[in-house]
């Protein structure tokens, strides 16, 4: 806003100025124009920068931006091109910044100032556009408006960037910094489409953390939440770019293997289990390890429900047959 208003006042001096000069106006009200001009931008954005609520300040600065030009619209006896160009911009900037309701309060502040001025100087009215205001105004509309597109330009890249951000936050654990639910069952479903379609193998993992919650009790969430890192950080290293670990919740994980034979996905499930039993010697004091569950998703199948459902049925059948260990189906 700073760098806007400070165009923007640099700007319209000009033209109100040949305007008041044309009008043989008194010094005093060339001061306040200069003032607007070149003083105002600055103490706005002080005021804005030193308030609790810098929002509600700006806001209102841009309120008596409004009322100001209202002002020189007046003392400029309704000139139409610079007035008409100056109302423009000051109520286009306001709409673009808080919407119909900070145009409508600026609209009222514009017209309060107008009419004030424009009447308290007996309503006078000058509808010839000499060429030297008509060349002062000029620099007014093409840079002025050259200058908001490169800025709603600019803050739509930031915007998309941030949105991209978000996207990415949402679909991430915050945690472990892998991807969570939301992310993996969109990717399953995909997965399960293409397999249809090419008759491809694909393989999902249900892993657990053994005994995880007589860790948290033992030592700590501190230690159990290094331990899940830990976890995590393994299943990054041990899968390949087009798979998907993902944390689904508590200590459970599971792995989205494009393209995966059962034995490929079992010796890379065979990987995770012998660099997490090493866990312990990385402050972590307390053994772990996994019990895996792997399936094969079936060429009839729809839903990502059933595929997980099978995968952890494979789990709870690891589990049940001592744990540490790897089942597929």
């Amino acid at each position: 806003m700073y760098l806007m208003r400070t165009l923007g006042t640099l700007l319209c001096f000009f033209p109100i100025l040949s305007v008041l000069s044309e009008h043989h106006v008194s010094g005093l009200w060339r001061l306040l124009l200069g003032l607007n001009a070149f003083i105002w931008p600055t103490v706005a954005f002080v005021i804005a920068r030193s308030a609790a609520q810098p929002l509600k300040a700006e806001n209102r600065n841009l309120i008596y931006d409004a009322a100001a030009g209202g002002v020189w619209i007046g003392m400029m006896s309704a000139n139409p091109l610079p007035s008409v160009t100056i109302a423009a911009i000051l109520l286009s900037d306001r709409l673009a910044a808080g919407g119909t309701t900070l145009l409508r309060k600026a609209a009222l502040a514009l017209g309060c100032g107008f009419l004030i001025c424009w009447l308290s100087r007996g309503a006078p009215f000058e509808p010839v556009v000499s060429q030297r205001t008509m060349y002062a105004t000029l620099p007014l509309i093409a840079i002025y408006m050259l200058a908001v597109s490169v800025l709603t330009d600019t803050i739509a890249s930031k915007l998309r960037r941030k949105s991209k951000e978000l996207g990415r936050i949402a679909m991430t654990d915050p945690l472990l910094g892998i991807a969570n639910r939301r992310l993996l069952e969109p990717r399953i479903r995909s997965e399960l489409h293409k397999i249809q379609q090419c008759h491809t193998q694909s393989a999902l993992m249900f892993i657990d953390i053994d005994d995880f919650k007589a860790v948290n009790d033992h030592f700590g969430h501190k230690v159990g939440d290094a331990m899940l890192a830990g976890v995590a950080e393994i299943l990054r290293r041990q899968t390949r770019a087009q798979d998907t670990p993902a944390r689904l919740g508590g200590d459970e994980f599971v792995v989205l293997l494009p393209d995966t034979t059962l034995e490929e996905a079992t010796a890379m499930g065979e990987a995770m289990l012998a660099e997490v039993a090493l866990l312990q010697s990385n402050g972590v004091p307390s053994h772990c390890s996994l019990s895996i569950g792997i399936a094969i998703a079936r060429p009839d199948m729809t839903s990502a429900t059933q595929w997980l459902q099978m995968a952890d049925d494979a789990l709870y059948c690891a589990k049940r047959n001592g744990k540490n260990r790897i089942y597929a189906c």
